[in-house]
């Protein structure tokens, strides 16, 4: 008998090897793509929101600081962000994939996910204003849960439903923050 034991014998299943997860094996065409995915969305998002942040009227106030002031600060870190990320990717320091509990693939990109989250925040983006803020809310809240893997859709659609009138409310009764009200102009 040896002293000396092979990896293959140590292995527990609550310890796997790396290798059996699959770190490391991604094919070279896909390797990274979606971390300068996560970069060019960050620095876009960035972008977006100085823009608007330097679209916004002066402020006449005696501090001169108007309603462009945070969104220039957070448009700009945004882009700093964006370009030290992009810089690290560049250099070839990737994020290293946790061990992931149960049957998640922390291997790989979730496509599909990530689109019905992208399609709820663009269904809000676009239809805050005519659908008002809690129906567009909602249903950001909903496509976002289901891309989380929620498969309990009416709970789902109840917790978004509750969420969106706790915040509208909250912002407009309690902070006297106008937010649109849509369709629902008159009702709330």
């Amino acid at each position: 008998m040896s002293d000396v034991s092979s990896p293959q014998e140590t292995a527990t299943p609550e310890d796997p090897h790396p290798e059996e997860l699959g770190h490391g094996t991604r094919p070279p065409s896909t390797r990274g793509l979606g971390e300068w995915v996560v970069a060019a969305a960050v620095f876009v998002l960035g972008g977006v929101v100085l823009f608007d942040g330097l679209g916004q009227r002066q402020s006449t106030s005696a501090s001169g600081i108007g309603a462009g002031f945070m969104p220039i600060v957070v448009g700009s870190a945004l882009l700093l962000l964006a370009a030290l990320l992009a810089v690290q990717l560049a250099r070839g320091k990737r994020g290293e994939p946790e061990q992931a509990e149960g049957d998640v693939d922390v291997t790989r990109t979730h496509w599909v996910a990530l689109g019905i989250a992208a399609a709820g925040l663009l269904f809000f983006l676009f239809t805050v204003e005519p659908f008002g803020f809690i129906p567009a809310t909602t249903v950001m809240f909903f496509l976002i849960s289901l891309a989380m893997g929620s498969r309990r859709y009416l709970i789902a659609a109840v917790i978004a439903l509750a969420t969106a009138c706790v915040i509208f409310f909250a912002f407009t009764r309690l902070l006297s923050i106008d937010l649109p009200a849509g369709g629902l102009e008159g009702i709330i």
